[in-house]
């Protein structure tokens, strides 16, 4: 009852478990808490302009189309290129089951 009890508890001040020999011991004092509501000063930088932003969505899609247009090229290139794949070789049918049957009674 008093291990779920004490759940929260740390395991090393249970009496029966205790510490390891070779456990560093614990410090004095608990340490600090991370400044998590501390806000970043604001950035001294402008946004950009609604012309740079134009132009550089101009440029993307323009990469992206030149990149589309590359790999269709390259794909058609490769496939006019590729020999055709080899045939498969014929494997011999496998013998009936009826076959063997019979044969093992005769």
């Amino acid at each position: 009852m008093a291990l779920a009890l004490g759940g929260c508890a740390s395991v090393a001040d249970v009496p029966l478990i205790g510490v390891p020999a070779n456990a560093p011991p614990r410090p004095e004092s608990a340490g600090t808490y991370l400044p998590v509501h501390d806000v970043p000063p604001p950035r001294q930088e402008e946004m950009l302009s609604l012309a740079d932003q134009t132009r550089i969505e101009k440029e993307l899609s323009d990469a992206r189309t030149k990149g589309k247009a590359t790999a269709a090229s390259d794909a058609a290139a490769i496939a006019a290129t590729a020999p055709p794949p080899p045939a498969k070789a014929k494997q011999p049918a496998a013998k009936k089951k009826a076959d063997a049957t019979d044969k093992s009674t005769k």
